[in-house]
């Protein structure tokens, strides 16, 4: 059995891929007998044992994301200096492209992973077309400092004995962008937790329960309110969806940095379709099973993705979902068959695709059922876990 220390500024309260990734995997792996140790960030510090094999430590941190991620660096090398006599570590299992390379005490652990979530010149790469004025504080500083923060990210890559891709085309990313030998790359996909992202037996009661009024069509999209979402695609659509379907809702979950809400809203104000969206702000996650289950399409306009938990989630709950065919997320959907993918940036093909499921619900179930099978069958973490131990033992041996 091995002894696994996760280092990422996000674990709990779960609000981002990278800390929903430290969640599940760390469960699944305590579930088959290993120990799990999480070094985080949080509001204030803490140490918490869970169980014997299961011991959190929390590190107080800022909020704004980038500067948090150098100062939660800084506290997890000290945390893990003084933590590596008392708890023997095998794996010391990194999350880019959050943690800079020196987070981890050189020789902590026997060996270090690390799983690359997305990449710093990827995301740097992708919203360079976007309007200055729409990108929040987090992404400008990203990329006015992107040689700055590759620094960092290409020292970790280069310690880790292997490093693990959630998508292929992050893989096809490291070896574009950075020097990472080849052979050191797997690739394996996130996973979602099918027993509690599943579809609703009564689609009328969830509906009640989160507040919808059961006559409007929920068109769903969940994720944090950063440009790189597409948000202002999918407002644009919400006017071509709204003018043939009047009770079409589309309600947006997540939470942004100070102002983007707020220009999310004086746009949709713009195009007239205010009426037509609820924003629900930050969804708390033991809450967000039963909102999936109360959407009637899963709508993701984002420009650039490796593989993303909203999608999988969506897919999961047997929602049919229409995103886009970037990234990651051509390896979960095959078009036409358990969703839909069109171009980023293209609204009058998102509202064509949103309203081909209205128009045709027969087809809309049946590819939804479609979408939860290959969940079911490929996307289950009690498979991921297998794949990911396989990996340790590799860098161990």
């Amino acid at each position: 059995m091995v002894k696994v220390c996760f280092i990422s500024p996000e674990y709990l309260p779960l609000s981002g891929g990278t800390g929903a990734y430290v969640y599940y995997l760390s469960n699944e792996l305590m579930k088959h007998g290993n120990s799990a140790y999480i070094v985080t960030g949080y509001d204030k510090s803490r140490d918490v044992k869970v169980n014997q094999q299961h011991y959190v430590f929390f590190l107080k941190t800022l909020k704004a994301p980038v500067v948090k991620s150098f100062l939660f660096a800084a506290s997890a090398s000290r945390k893990l200096s003084k933590i590596r006599g008392t708890f023997p570590v095998d794996i010391t299992h990194v999350n880019l492209p959050l943690v800079p390379s020196f987070a981890v005490p050189t020789g902590f652990g026997k060996t270090l992973i690390s799983t690359v979530h997305s990449t710093w010149k990827g995301e740097a790469e992708a919203i360079k077309g976007e309007p200055y004025s729409r990108l929040n504080s987090n992404e400008k500083f990203m990329v006015s400092f992107n040689w700055f923060l590759r620094l960092f990210e290409e020292k970790m890559l280069e310690r880790s004995n292997k490093v693990i891709a959630v998508s292929d085309f992050t893989r096809r990313e490291l070896l574009q962008y950075y020097k990472v030998k080849e052979d050191k790359i797997r690739v394996i996909h996130n996973g979602v937790d099918v027993d509690k992202f599943k579809p609703a037996t009564d689609k009328l009661k969830a509906k009640a329960e989160v507040g919808f009024n059961p006559e409007d069509k929920a068109i769903l999209s969940v994720g944090r309110l950063y440009a790189r979402k597409g948000l202002f695609t999918l407002i644009e659509s919400m006017a071509l969806v709204t003018r043939k379907f009047k009770n079409a809702k589309f309600i947006i979950a997540g939470k942004g940095l100070s102002n983007e809400m707020k220009k999310l809203v004086s746009y949709a104000a713009k195009l007239g379709v205010i009426d037509n969206i609820i924003f629900t702000g930050y969804f708390p996650d033991k809450k967000l099973p039963r909102l999936y289950q109360a959407a009637d399409i899963f709508a993701f306009s984002t420009f650039y993705e490796n593989l993303p938990f909203a999608v999988l989630e969506a897919l999961s709950t047997g929602l049919p979902v229409v995103t886009t065919n970037v990234g990651g997320i051509p390896e979960m959907i095959d078009n036409e068959k358990n969703g839909f993918l069109v171009q980023p940036f293209n609204s009058r093909e998102l509202a064509d695709r949103i309203l081909y499921y209205l128009e045709h619900p027969a087809v809309a179930s049946e590819m939804a059922l479609f979408a939860r099978k290959t969940i079911e069958n490929q996307f289950d973490w009690r498979f991921i876990v297998k794949k990911v131990v396989k990996v340790y033992d590799e860098a161990l041996s």
